[in-house]
């Protein structure tokens, strides 16, 4: 079977949606890799890369079965909104999700009984949506070693800095990784707008990742190397106010540097975000106005690059 199909999910408290999905079977047998995008309805380079992926597969190219899902939250992508109405949740932390549960809840059920657990590889990509900005990522679980699928996946993805996921509860690449499949994630830039650019890099690295499960035989280009690996962690605003940084993605700080600053409608500093080690810029607000305890900047702290 190889095209499109719309598949009703119904979320209950009257909230019914339409998820499409693009299937592709090949005429050999093999493993089924899942492609995600548009899980935050705010982000643009999954859902436009996966369409030029569906354009690429042929059943004589593909082994195994792959799925392309470019729109998992139809109702936050209509919204151009990180959560999903009508219940404002982030489906990003919900999965497994629950059958009786409120409407995003429900549909995490769906995608997750659905799809994540027939899959044995999955491709979770998302960017900063309206109010981050990221440096293009790919993110692997586990240890950067080239012993580890998820690393090896993610250094496939061909993007120019390796990110150690965070193992935050509710992700989906997180908990389909704990059924056993090997799971990859990625972030390229945002702030409410498509780059084209990163839409086809995504697009080569889908295919790169299939590629390197044996599941594509098509054309592909070389993986770059990295350019370094990281660990993160947000750094939150401290107060409410305007967000002010002279930092850009990528910028290098030292420990004791003042990264940001929060000002109130005077002018005046009211609180200042100071970095308590040093790192680069993985990715940092896009938004002026930031309530206390929003994301400010993610904080790459670097690991050992792995031949």
């Amino acid at each position: 079977m190889t095209g499109w199909q719309s598949i009703p999910v119904d979320c209950g408290s009257g909230t019914r949606v339409a998820v499409e999905v693009f299937t592709c079977s090949g005429t050999q047998p093999g493993p089924t890799a899942l492609i995600v995008a548009g899980i935050h309805g705010d982000e643009y380079e999954g859902p436009a890369s996966i369409w030029q992926v569906a354009e690429a597969l042929t059943p004589e190219g593909v082994t195994g079965t792959v799925i392309l899902l470019p729109v998992a939250s139809p109702l936050a992508f209509e919204a151009g909104t990180r959560v999903t109405p009508p219940d404002g949740v982030n489906l990003a932390r919900v999965f497994p999700g629950n059958a009786d549960g409120s409407p995003t809840e429900r549909l995490a059920y769906f995608l997750f009984e659905t799809f994540g657990r027939r899959c044995d590889y999955l491709i979770d990509l998302h960017s900063g949506g309206v109010e981050y900005d990221f440096l293009p990522v790919s993110g692997f679980r586990g240890e950067p070693s080239p012993e580890n699928p998820s690393y090896a996946a993610a250094r496939a993805l061909g993007l120019p800095i390796l990110w150690q996921l965070p193992d935050r509860p509710g992700i989906f690449s997180r908990e389909v990784s704990r059924l056993g499949a090997v799971t990859v994630g990625a972030e390229y830039r945002g702030v409410g707008q498509l780059s084209t650019t990163g839409a086809d890099e995504y697009a080569r690295g889908i295919l790169s990742c299939l590629a390197l499960w044996g599941m594509y035989r098509g054309p592909r280009e070389a993986t770059p190397e990295p350019l370094g690996v990281y660990a993160s962690r947000w750094l939150l605003c401290p107060a409410t106010g305007v967000f002010t940084t002279g930092y850009h993605l990528g910028d290098p700080f030292k420990a004791g540097e003042t990264l940001a600053e929060i000002r109130n409608p005077r002018g005046e500093v009211v609180a200042s975000v100071v970095a308590d080690a040093p790192g680069i810029i993985l990715a940092i607000r896009s938004k002026a106005y930031a309530r206390e305890g929003d994301w400010a900047l993610l904080h790459g702290e670097p690991l050992p690059i792995s031949a």
